[in-house]
């Protein structure tokens, strides 16, 4: 929220399945009334809005500004699409094809981002600016520039995607052949280290929002683990600990609001705003509350928690010896994450034990909805910023690597226990576990109750990676729940012989459509392979 208006000052917009002209006639046009490239990209102040055209990438639909972030969590195990929405369907059930509005969408507006932080890049090389100045603003665009990479390359054709690190300046050099994966990391990690490297601790009152050496060090440890160097990311995540710059707030539901944006636990999250001055176009909101949000609450209830993810929640163990436990029948976590049916919780100015879940649905998304208002505002726009990474999340991914490196459990325990008293969870007793009966808890327990619905596709880059997309689907398609009118439990051997019994099941057609080698990874987008000759089909 403190960013303000972010100005697009692309100079050439074009980016991607063949949306310039070629005739001589247009690219030869000049509007004396309009910034060309050779009046910008002169002083301090072009290039502060370049960068701000790059961070507004961020805002976009399919980035983390709008309903996609919806579709991010379909293809996991914690969300469930409702019928209304075919694109979210087909990522949930394996079905997402090239042509598939997310994963078309998100390539272009990545690719967008790409190619803003390269206008930045390249002209900075010429620009008459002392060095001081310079390094900065490069320390920026490249950080943004291997954030975009990273989403890309994690989420497409198993990271063997179009590198770009210069402005196209005709149609021919827009068309570039995919590059092996390992030259994509190549540059994922040279952009990240320097913007570590460059970027400062900290940032005034006014220009919260934009990159930080936490940030650039928590994105590149987890390009780290990602990659299985584990030593590497436990190296990273451990500067961040040891740094003090950061601290796990009080309240893990400050994560989520308005109110406590940049608290002590926030590395890097995306500003929003929901407030539209005079004569500006309202394009700073995002719409991610309204996607989430009930239909009596104003919202499309587009995805919803799946049921094993609300058994979860139920089943989150709470501290007895707490004093904040007393009389709560879920965990501080549970609560600040998803509203149960009948729980007593404020959803939407009345109480959960008066609010209309519908049939067969027994909670909804909490997090990052405007849930102490009436209703989701009418023109859908909400101004809570998205965390992308946290320090939660990092104890967690440090745990890991602490037990890939050094099977530590003591250590690692340590660090998840962080996590779970602040949310007055039971603490794990390191003598109850092994390295990998830990693992296997912060697989299935820890990171994904700590993380719903957080992030660029938290939980499904988690499963992923891990390899236990299949085991999970197999497990979760052979759950039945009954429903009843005020609860949802798994269902027992008399329910299911009972007929007048509603008996529910999910990832059944997910698991059996399922395909490790064709489903890891999004393809490249069809409008690309068609309008990009150096692609092969």
């Amino acid at each position: 929220m403190k960013l303000g208006k972010i100005v697009a000052v692309t100079i050439f917009t074009c980016f991607s399945f063949g949306s310039c002209t070629t005739s001589d006639e247009f690219l030869d046009e000049t509007n004396p009334n309009t910034i060309t490239i050779n009046d910008f990209w002169e002083t301090e102040e072009d290039f502060q809005k370049g960068l701000m055209a790059t961070y507004n990438t961020l805002q976009s639909d399919y980035v983390m500004g709008g309903g996609a972030v919806g579709s991010m969590h379909a293809m996991s195990d914690i969300a469930k699409p409702n019928p209304w929405g075919q694109d979210n369907i087909d990522l949930h059930e394996y079905n997402a094809t090239n042509v598939n509005g997310f994963t078309t969408n998100m390539w272009t507006e990545l690719y967008t981002g790409i190619f803003r932080a390269n206008q930045v890049l390249q002209n900075l090389e010429t620009a008459d600016l002392t060095e001081s100045s310079k390094i900065p603003i490069e320390a920026e665009a490249r950080f943004l520039r291997g954030l975009f990479y990273f989403w890309l390359a994690t989420t497409y054709n198993d990271g063997e995607i179009i590198i770009h690190t210069t402005v196209p300046e005709n149609m021919d050099e827009f068309s570039q052949p995919l590059s092996p994966r390992n030259e994509v990391y190549d540059l994922i990690f040279s952009d990240l280290q320097f913007a570590q490297q460059n970027l400062p601790q900290t940032r005034s009152s006014v220009n919260l929002g934009r990159a930080t050496w936490g940030a650039a060090t928590a994105i590149l440890g987890k390009v780290y683990l990602y990659e299985e160097m584990f030593e590497q990311a436990r190296t990273e995540f451990k500067k961040i600990i040891d740094s003090e710059l950061y601290g796990l707030a009080p309240d893990i539901s400050w994560n989520f609001d308005i109110v406590h944006e940049y608290n002590s636990e926030s590395i890097f999250e995306v500003n929003f705003s929901d407030v539209v001055k005079p004569g500006e176009t309202p394009n700073n909101a995002t719409t991610r509350a309204a996607d989430y949000a009930p239909q009596e609450a104003g919202g499309d209830r587009n995805v919803e928690p799946a049921y094993n993810l609300i058994q979860k929640y139920k089943r989150d163990e709470l501290d007895p010896e707490d004093p904040r436990n007393a009389g709560q029948q879920y965990s501080q976590r549970a609560l600040a994450s998803i509203a149960f049916k009948g729980d007593g919780q404020i959803f939407y100015q009345r109480s959960t034990q008066e609010f209309d879940f519908g049939v067969e649905q027994e909670a909804h998304v909490k997090k990052f909805q405007n849930w102490w208002l009436a209703e989701e505002p009418v023109d859908d726009r909400s101004g809570i910023n998205e965390r992308i990474v946290r320090l939660a999340d990092v104890y967690l991914m440090y745990a890991e690597t602490v037990l890939k490196t050094a099977e530590n459990v003591s250590e690692a325990i340590q660090y998840v226990n962080m996590v779970r008293e602040r949310s007055g969870l039971l603490q794990l007793n390191p003598d109850d576990y092994n390295s990998e009966e830990l693992m296997h808890h912060l697989m299935y327990i820890e990171r994904p109750l700590e993380l719903s619905f957080e992030g660029h596709m938290i939980r499904w880059q988690d499963i992923r990676r891990w390899g236990i997309i299949e085991d999970i689907l197999a497990e979760l398609s052979q759950i039945s729940y009954r429903s009843f009118p005020n609860e949802l439990r798994e269902a027992t051997a008399e329910d299911l012989a009972d007929p007048t019994a509603v008996i529910v099941t999910q990832f059944v057609q997910s698991y059996q459509n399922y395909d490790s080698v064709e489903d890891d990874f999004l393809p490249i987008p069809y409008q690309e392979t068609i309008t990009n000759d150096e692609i092969q089909e």
